[in-house]
């Protein structure tokens, strides 16, 4: 009689144990069944596919705003370092203005700020060094315009000046040949 309770409790474990496997089997195969929740490296390509996109359809503001709640969302990363550069890359493909170009810089100088290794840190070093070339040559190309336009109004300046003299010698040679004529008329 112990021997067949001893053997039936034995048994009952072994339901036990293989219950709690099955169970456990069941979790596991139910867990991995589910799909995988994205990196942040991979939600972040799939942003920037979206956000150019976008930006291509004259969405800017919509494109700059998915980007930004992502830096926001992910401050300190990778990631987020990477969302600022094509923040600013967006941001210099659709560069109309000053205002616009300086927006860029800000982004582009942030992110070369940064002391971490970063993806695009020479194409972002590029890419400010061109800008303050084009703000270098809009600063020369503005001043040369000033200047052209200056050059421009004296000089119409003279030719008005010019003209009324012109006019002024015409109306005496005028007044003259008609005092001429009037003598040569008079004469008999």
């Amino acid at each position: 009689r112990d021997y067949a309770r001893a053997r039936g409790r034995r048994a009952g474990v072994r339901r036990l144990i293989l219950a709690g496997s099955v169970a456990l089997l069941v979790a596991c195969v139910a867990r991995h069944q589910q799909p995988p929740e994205p990196s942040r490296a991979e939600q972040l390509l799939v942003l920037v596919t979206r956000a150019r996109v976008a930006a291509a359809a004259g969405q800017r503001e919509e494109a700059e705003a998915m980007l930004a709640r992502f830096i926001e969302a992910n401050p300190s990363t990778p990631e987020a370092r990477e969302a600022a550069y094509w923040r600013a890359i967006l941001r210099l493909e659709a560069a109309t203005s000053r205002a616009d170009r300086d927006e860029a810089k800000r982004d582009l100088d942030a992110y070369l700020a940064d002391t971490a290794i970063t993806a695009h840190m020479s194409e972002a070093r590029i890419l400010r060094s061109l800008l303050a070339a084009v703000d270098s040559t809009s600063q020369v190309t503005d001043s040369a315009n000033v200047v052209a336009r200056q050059v421009a109004a004296a000089r119409e300046e003279e030719l008005k000046k010019e003209i009324q003299s012109l006019k002024e010698q015409l109306e005496k040679t005028n007044e003259e040949l008609t005092r001429i004529k009037r003598r040569l008329g008079s004469r008999p």
